[in-house]
């Protein structure tokens, strides 16, 4: 397989990549839930467990609820050749700085699938406390404990390290060292996550606005290898 071909299928696995888990995420947390109607985790246990998290796919069936977690969880190593292409437009790729970004990137792809399956396994016990004799609930309440626990610092640190992984990829476009026009950086993944937020600030409370929340940063990874691509190709016509 030669070069401009590795880059080709690098790009087809960013896309699917993204979009699979744009599909993942929207399928295990995408609900808009109306929390006066679960007045069990809003007032009856608001003190002993994570409302929040509760309610957030207390309305997901348990099919739903699995297919988000698989589609995600199993098509994340597509994202490798995604920081993978990432890499390749550092100027010298055997600078520090260059294969120090690529490392954190290829540790963030492979933290992601733990902090994304997660929300299933405490989704399901929610739904259980929400579902069964009040007698269970002690167990279940410090069963939820120990899950939350564990979700919040796979699922934080995956997200964590992301971020810092291609924040240092825009600061670097920034200042010259990879071949795109400095402006890419403002089109990375994380600056694309950021321009949401004013989106997401004048949306009214609805499913639309709970999509873009749960699915935020997957949605940024597709547009932002899509606007890769297409600066890849007219930059190749120009070439040749």
């Amino acid at each position: 397989m030669n070069y401009s071909t590795k880059i080709k299928w690098s790009f087809i696995a960013a896309l699917v990549a993204s979009l699979l888990w744009v599909i993942g995420d929207i399928l295990i947390v995408g609900f808009y839930v109306d929390s006066t109607k679960y007045p069990l985790f809003t007032d009856t246990y608001a003190n002993e467990l994570d409302t929040t998290l509760a309610l957030l796919m207390i309305e997901g069936s348990t099919q739903r609820l699995m297919w988000g977690a698989l589609i995600a969880s199993m098509s994340a190593f597509l994202f490798l050749p995604a920081v993978w292409l990432a890499y390749q437009f550092f100027k010298d790729k055997t600078k520090p700085y260059a294969w120090i970004t690529y490392f954190i990137l290829v540790i963030s792809v492979v933290l992601m699938p733990l902090g994304h399956a997660d929300f299933y396994y405490s989704g399901e016990l929610f739904k259980a406390i929400y579902h069964t004799d009040p007698v269970a609930h002690p167990y279940l309440i410090e069963m939820a404990e120990g899950f939350t626990t564990v979700l919040y610092i796979a699922w934080g640190t995956a997200i964590a390290v992301l971020l810092l992984g291609w924040l240092l990829f825009s600061i670097f476009v920034f200042m010259g060292k990879t071949i795109l026009p400095k402006w890419v950086g403002f089109i990375s993944p994380v600056f694309i996550t950021l321009y949401q937020q004013p989106i997401k600030f004048m949306l009214p409370d609805s499913l639309l606005k709970s999509w873009i929340s749960a699915a935020g940063f997957n949605i940024a990874y597709l547009i932002f290898f899509i606007l890769l691509f297409v600066f890849f190709r007219k930059t190749a016509k120009e070439m040749a």
